[in-house]
């Protein structure tokens, strides 16, 4: 046993294993490189509530947002051909906006969120598109899109971007998006199991999602669809994104190209500035390159600090699990850092979400106990559980997001129930009511939220949708 794993054994996973349990998690995988190799690699929980199967290194998560560093190294492998400041028209010819300003957007734009293009509203997880041609339908359906900003001006967050540089792949390649990256990228990194398709995930591997509070995996909803594959889908484990950190910290000088930064984000400290797919920051004075996902039901986070060699990966299969703070945690110990100071960044003193507690009255003693429960939990001292509006909104949008609001209704119900001035929790119902397809009711509980915060754009981008 190497000295960072008798550590890990003593300070590290510990901790980890505590806040699984008093998170009320499913499952969590960790894992960190450090010098070419694997220097540590451990699952906690469950990978479904409804099995106990337990969470290994192997068990394959959805990885959301992550996927995007897959793409950006395929997209930038391959220039010269591909090159990046050219208008993507020259592989998309078919590619309109209704402003007719396609011409203005490259490949560097989508790449690095500046495209101007609106992000996607409805992800449609409901409504899968499973064809081959899904990538090539949603790209047509660009024509009724105008770009909200000069391409390379600003940086706005835009999944879709990225469904565009997947269907560049495509094109380029003559497969599908998935064969491309099956090709470009994930056998020669040695993720011979990873996949961006659902279908070829090993069942007896795959961590399932979970909603809620208490957590519930959703049936048989699931964030997945074809066309949304190029910004969320890669489903891989902790053993195989290892091989991945590896492969990319072996080959810095070229993965390097994509840490340059390209825009501005201003959101310290992991995502100061964004570079080619790789989101840029700091960790302790260590410069950092990383980028996290989120999806329903599903967490992760994936840092590496290049000038150590080190990396560390979080997949969850909740929105509850605290990745980022698991991360910071791992790279401390890989670093060999002090413990931080500040409460807030450590996760021995990391609390609870309140609605672990209230889910858990909730089912077992119904909504008065409930709300019992809250105001006993608001006004201890010292606080015994987290309760910003936050864990609220982590406890239900994924099951919104999923159109399973039926799932939430009572979690809804209840921080309505205790917390009428906030904006945020008329927004998250009125949006449930929204994808239930009651418009009435959710115009009147969408408007509440404006009214109460005015500043709540969320609220107010669904008012304009229904034309209120």
């Amino acid at each position: 046993m190497t000295s960072l794993e008798r550590r890990a054994e003593t300070s590290l996973w510990p901790l980890v294993d505590q806040v699984v349990r008093t998170h009320g998690l499913a499952g969590l995988a960790v894992a960190v490189v450090q010098d070419g190799e694997v220097a540590l690699a451990r699952g906690f929980g469950t990978r479904d509530v409804r099995t106990g199967a337990p969470v290994t290194p192997e068990t394959l998560f959805h990885l959301a947002s992550v996927s995007k560093t897959f793409v950006a190294a395929a997209v930038v492998g391959l220039t010269p051909a591909l090159d990046l400041d050219a208008p993507v028209v020259r592989w998309l010819p078919d590619l309109t906006l209704a402003d007719g300003r396609q011409a203005e957007v490259t490949l560097r734009h989508l790449l690095t969120h500046t495209s101007g293009i609106p992000d996607v509203t409805d992800y449609g997880w409901h409504d899968p598109l499973l064809g081959d041609d899904a990538l090539a339908e949603l790209v047509r359906g660009l024509s009724s899109a105008r770009l909200s900003t000069t391409p390379g001006t600003r940086f706005a967050y835009c999944n879709l971007g990225y469904e565009v540089l997947g269907h560049v792949l495509a094109t380029v390649r003559g497969t599908t998006f998935e064969e491309a990256m099956t090709t470009l990228v994930l056998h020669p990194a040695g993720m011979d199991r990873s996949t961006f398709l659902r279908g070829d995930v090993a069942p007896d591997l795959a961590a399932s999602p979970h909603v809620g509070a208490p957590l519930i995996v959703p049936g048989d909803s699931y964030p997945y669809t074809r066309r949304h594959a190029p910004s969320s889908t890669l489903h891989s484990s902790v053993a195989e994104l290892s091989r991945w950190m590896i492969a990319t910290l072996d080959d810095a000088g070229t993965a390097a190209r994509r840490w340059q930064p390209e825009a501005e984000v201003g959101d310290p400290p992991w995502d100061e500035s964004v570079g080619l797919g790789w989101f840029l920051g700091s960790h302790r004075g260590e410069r950092t390159v990383g980028h996290a996902g989120a999806d329903p039901g599903f967490t992760s986070r994936l840092v590496l600090v290049p000038e150590r060699r080190t990396g560390v990966v979080a997949l969850a299969n909740s929105n509850t699990a605290p990745t980022g703070a698991v991360v910071r945690a791992a790279l401390d110990l890989a670093l060999d850092l002090p413990l931080h100071t500040a409460d807030d960044l450590r996760l021995d003193a990391l609390l609870p979400p309140i609605t672990v507690p209230l889910g858990r009255a909730l089912v077992e003693s119904g909504a008065d106990a409930a709300v019992d429960a809250y105001h006993r939990l608001t006004t201890t001292v010292p606080a015994l559980v987290d309760v910003d509006d936050d864990r609220f909104v982590d406890g239900v949008w994924g099951a919104i997001e999923l159109h399973r609001p039926d799932l939430v209704r009572p979690l809804l119900g209840l921080w309505t129930t205790v917390r009428p001035g906030s904006s945020r929790a008329w927004a998250m119902t009125g949006w449930a009511h929204l994808v239930d397809g009651d418009t009435g009711p959710a115009a009147e509980l969408l408007q509440r939220a404006v009214d109460l915060d005015p500043g709540n754009e969320d609220a107010a981008a669904l008012l304009r949708g229904l034309g209120a």
